[in-house]
């Protein structure tokens, strides 16, 4: 394999922006672990952060929500994860996941990525196929201090025999273009300014700030759709989500507000 095919430290801090650089306060690349957000996880239970950026080429034990498998083959994707400290309570942060959402679609734009489309509460999709998708874990109280670690996974250059055990339908970046994707190093480094931006002005903000460009890219906005949690199934017409980062289901019972957790969100 080229050595460029690799994440390299001094590429992407030489990328990243002098006010990110200031924030960090461990970078960590690796070339395989078992999951970038368990790792994290684990620095800051011995006491290292509070902004930890762990990046690999390989995870081992990838996860997505509800612990699905995030499958993470060698040097093809992106697997990032970066933890913030809030010294606020968490239903301050009520719908931080959409906004992350949000802000990594957009960034995915401005490379020239259009026609992406998000999955209430936390995937990319394209054509329906998904792209990337988004993991926030949150440790401590609900009415005390709290951290974060939010893990993205999107996919870059992945061949159809590497995806081939991904269950559901999904794309990456060499897919939806015809130009060559930016290497992983440059992906990693703007995302995190990116995603460091949002998390200090999210405070002030709230979600109402993004919840009309969540809004107005939800795949699912105006279909019927099925939601199922815990064994029961809710059927309804998906009506975007509220300031809270609420799912509006029009149902026959009335409008429900499905708050994001184990819930599975289908086309009917």
């Amino acid at each position: 394999m080229k050595q460029s095919d690799l994440l390299d430290f001094k590429l992407i801090k030489g990328m990243l922006s002098p006010g990110s650089l200031d924030r960090i306060s461990k970078l960590i690349l690796l070339g395989e672990v078992d999951s970038t957000n368990s790792l994290v996880q684990k620095e800051l239970n011995a006491g290292l952060g509070p902004v930890l950026v762990c990046a690999a080429d390989q995870q081992t034990a990838g996860r997505g929500r509800s612990g699905k498998i995030w499958h993470s083959p060698l040097s093809k994707n992106i697997y990032l994860s970066i933890s913030w400290e809030y010294a606020l309570p968490y239903n301050k942060l009520e719908g931080l996941s959409l906004a992350i959402g949000v802000v990594v679609l957009d960034f995915l734009i401005s490379y020239g990525y259009p026609q992406l489309k998000l999955k209430w509460p936390n995937d990319i999709l394209f054509g329906g196929a998904k792209l990337a998708g988004i993991l926030v874990e949150i440790i401590g109280g609900a009415n005390s201090s709290l951290k974060i670690i939010v893990g993205v996974g999107i996919n870059v250059k992945m061949s159809a025999k590497q995806g081939s055990v991904i269950e559901r339908s999904w794309t990456d970046l060499s897919s939806i273009s015809h130009k060559p994707p930016p290497s992983r190093n440059e992906l990693i480094a703007k995302l995190v300014d990116r995603l460091i931006e949002l998390f200090l002005s999210y405070p002030e903000k709230g979600f109402s700030y993004w919840r009309d460009s969540w809004n107005a890219r939800d795949s699912f906005i105006g279909k019927n759709a099925k939601i199922i949690s815990n064994g029961e199934t809710l059927s309804g017409i998906t009506r975007g989500v509220d300031s809270k980062g609420r799912l509006i289901l029009d149902s026959s019972e009335g409008l429900l507000f499905i708050a994001a957790g184990d819930v599975s969100l289908r086309e009917s």
